[in-house]
């Protein structure tokens, strides 16, 4: 987009009473023209371009009887755009009424000489692009020599060739749009907002990245601890499996130091109250006895022989425990005696016998044999 200086920018007269503005369905495009002084001085500067553009407007309307200056809009070498007739006013720069009418006209500010410059290509593609839409017909781009009937050199060699080559032709890229000072200005913008959105940023994300770089310096810490332990584990068991065994004990296979596997933890003891294999175990009951390899096999009571009877002791003046009767030896078969006598009784344990010892079986002791009858005398 262009932005074009007023006239009052660079002190302009009053137009006396014009030709009117140009008619969309009759324009055909737009004239370059140069001002042709013959001078090589260049007109660069803003207060420069203001007095030339004066003079220029005093010649034709003072001269030539013209209402105003001829062109409708200028275009110097900074880029700059200025304000003359005005981009709907006919112009009456382009040699007759009939190609005033067909044709708008932009005068660029060059001596003889001099070449375009950049910014004064882009600013007159904006013109041209602005012309366009005034007039849409209007895609025509010509030299001044180009349509003048009686021939002209305006706008001179360079801007010719600038022509020819497309230089004022504009596209459909925006930036050839705007003039080297507004596309300065949005580059100036651009940077701008850049470096203040960069800043709001690391401001919002300043927290954040500090907290994340505490837990990957706690995360690597914690890496590193357990890396070290179990480093240090199979260092360990390294030099107990390689250690020679002591004496009296058993080579074993080593455990895994990551995850051992401790073949003697302890483990709970068993429930008395639970039921095994052989029953319920009586806590105050005897246990059996073990060997050197381990429990030996279970005895059947049935198969042990019974306690003899124990002897009275008269001073235990405690009731005696009932115990089983013992057997009573059968009696002997009579003989027919001569004479009558007792019959025999069981015999008892004699001095022939041999008690047993308290808590040994009383089977061990050898029963007397009955006693035969004898005759009375």
């Amino acid at each position: 987009m262009v932005v074009y200086l007023p006239r009052s920018a660079w002190g302009a007269r009053a137009p006396s009473s014009g030709p009117g503005q140009l008619v969309a369905s009759r324009v055909l495009g737009t004239v370059i023209h140069w001002p042709g002084t013959g001078t090589t001085r260049p007109i660069h500067t803003r207060a420069a371009v203001a007095s030339a553009l004066r003079g220029w407007q005093a010649y034709h309307m003072d001269s030539r009887g013209w209402s105003d200056i001829a062109y409708q809009v200028a275009v110097d070498q900074a880029g700059r755009a200025w304000t003359l007739r005005g981009l709907r006013t006919q112009s009456g720069a382009n040699g007759n009424t009939d190609l005033n009418r067909k044709y708008g006209a932009i005068l660029l500010v060059l001596v003889t000489g001099e070449q375009p410059t950049s910014a004064m290509k882009a600013t007159v593609r904006g013109v041209v692009a602005d012309f366009r839409r005034f007039y849409p017909r209007g895609l025509a781009i010509r030299p001044h020599s180009a349509v003048r009937p009686d021939g002209t050199d305006c706008p001179g060699p360079a801007a010719r060739a600038a022509l020819a080559r497309g230089d004022f032709t504009p596209n459909s890229s925006p930036e050839d749009e705007m003039t080297p000072a507004q596309m300065q200005e949005l580059k100036n913008f651009i940077e701008a907002r850049t470096q203040a959105y960069a800043v709001w940023l690391k401001r919002q994300m300043a927290p954040e990245v500090e907290r994340i770089v505490q837990r990957y310096t706690l995360g690597m810490q914690e890496w590193e601890r357990q890396t070290d332990a179990a480093d240090a584990a199979r260092a360990a068991a390294a030099v107990w499996a390689t250690e020679p065994p002591r004496p009296g004990q058993e080579p074993t296979e080593p455990t895994d130091p990551v995850d051992p596997a401790d073949p003697t933890e302890p483990t709970e003891p068993p429930d008395p109250n639970e039921p095994t294999e052989n029953g319920p175990t009586d806590p105050n009951g005897p246990t059996e006895p073990t060997g050197p390899g381990g429990p030996t096999d279970p005895v059947d009571l049935d198969d042990l022989p019974p306690f003899p009877p124990l002897p009275e002791d008269p001073t235990d003046q405690t009731d005696p425990a009932p115990s089983e009767p013992s057997e009573q030896a059968e009696p002997a078969e009579p003989t027919e005696p001569s004479e009558p006598s007792e019959q025999s009784e069981p015999s008892e344990t004699g001095d022939h016998a041999i008690p047993g010892e308290p808590g040994e079986a009383g089977d061990n002791a050898i029963p007397s044999e009955p006693a035969e009858a004898k005759p009375g005398n």
